[in-house]
């Protein structure tokens, strides 16, 4: 007896196609045989019971192909092994159709050789082009789960950006720069304007950049180090950043604003003084991880920021590898964050 693993459950809404489609096909199969034997239709009255028996016979081979492909489906995929799948589909089914084809209609029909030889062209041709439809359909139906899967894929990606975008150019940080200017003015103009610069350079790339989906990290290290500068002049060198890349992967990818929304973290939840200068350091491990580390200051009461920081990094680096982002904190705070290679021939 089959067990539960074996047979796959079969709906009203299958057996119902499948009796849609066997039943004529068995109808079919009969005229052509008595036709080819005597050259005259058969009557339906005459041989009711030879209908009945034929139309019996095709929705059993039916069933039981339907089960032996969602049996194979379950062991060979489409898409990985789309020949082996349909060579040993097409084989297996012809088996079957010969077995309960010729065994139960040679019985109640009574075949000579020539209609058996027949029925097992039939059962070739006939199988061979339903495993092509089969097979077909199920790489449509798996192309069209992927352009739907990745149509969601893009817009999640968009959305995250959107509110990556948001935390970057939030009215607070503009708020701070625009202070930081105006006490500027009055001290240092040269300062002021070199400020300006920077921050002009800051959100061009910002807003340059939302779209896209990688960077090099070439390009991200330079937009932190024009980052930088305004926090330096902010907390009037209370802050250091320290970079210490190998050239190997400055052409590695990145997801755009990563390390920024990393400093910002490290910046909006410690507090930055004289007394409690922080660090951060962006270093590499093994050329497989970056490592954004920063010292711990007091911490600042709000966390809420910090978590949705986090929670969008890792989201969005699982668009592109199973890899994980890794979080410690412990005497300090470490982000490790996978190496992504930059795909070929894009602008990402």
């Amino acid at each position: 007896m089959l067990s539960r693993q074996v047979l796959a459950p079969l709906s009203w809404r299958t057996a119902a196609t499948i009796a849609a489609i066997c039943t004529p096909l068995g109808v079919l199969v009969l005229l052509y045989l008595h036709f080819s034997r005597s050259g005259t239709l058969p009557g339906l009255f005459q041989m009711t019971a030879h209908y009945l028996i034929s139309m019996v016979v095709m929705n059993l081979c039916g069933i039981v192909i339907w089960q032996a492909d969602a049996w194979l489906d379950r062991r060979l995929s489409w898409k990985e092994r789309f020949l082996a799948r349909l060579l040993s589909g097409t084989v297996l089914n012809v088996l079957i159709a010969i077995l309960i084809g010729l065994g139960i209609a040679d019985l109640a029909l009574d075949l000579d050789i020539n209609d058996a030889i027949k029925l097992i062209i039939l059962a070739v041709l006939g199988v061979l082009i339903y495993e092509i439809f089969y097979g077909w359909f199920y790489s449509y139906r798996y192309y069209a789960h992927h352009q739907v899967e990745w149509i969601r894929s893009e817009r999640w990606q968009m959305e995250l950006q959107f509110e990556s975008l948001k935390s970057q150019i939030s009215p607070h940080f503009l708020f701070n720069c625009l202070n930081t200017i105006s006490s500027l003015i009055y001290k240092d103009t040269r300062l002021a304007e070199e400020f300006i610069r920077r921050m002009a350079d800051t959100f061009q790339y910002v807003l340059s950049h939302q779209r896209r989906t990688f960077v090099s990290l070439q390009e991200e290290i330079e937009f932190v180090k024009a980052y930088y500068y305004l926090l330096q002049v902010r907390f009037e060198n209370n802050l250091k950043l320290e970079i210490n890349l190998p050239k190997s992967l400055m052409d590695s990818a990145i997801p755009p604003l990563t390390l920024q929304m990393l400093i910002e973290n490290a910046v909006k939840h410690n507090v930055i003084s004289a007394e409690q200068p922080l660090l951060v350091y962006i270093t590499a491990r093994d050329n497989t991880h970056l490592r954004i580390t920063n010292s711990k200051t007091t911490p600042l009461s709000n966390q809420d920021g910090f978590r949705v920081g986090l929670d969008n990094i890792r989201k969005r680096y699982a668009f592109f590898t199973s890899a994980a982002v890794v979080v410690r904190n412990d005497e300090r705070f470490m982000v490790e964050l996978p190496v992504l290679n930059r795909p070929n021939g894009s602008a990402a």
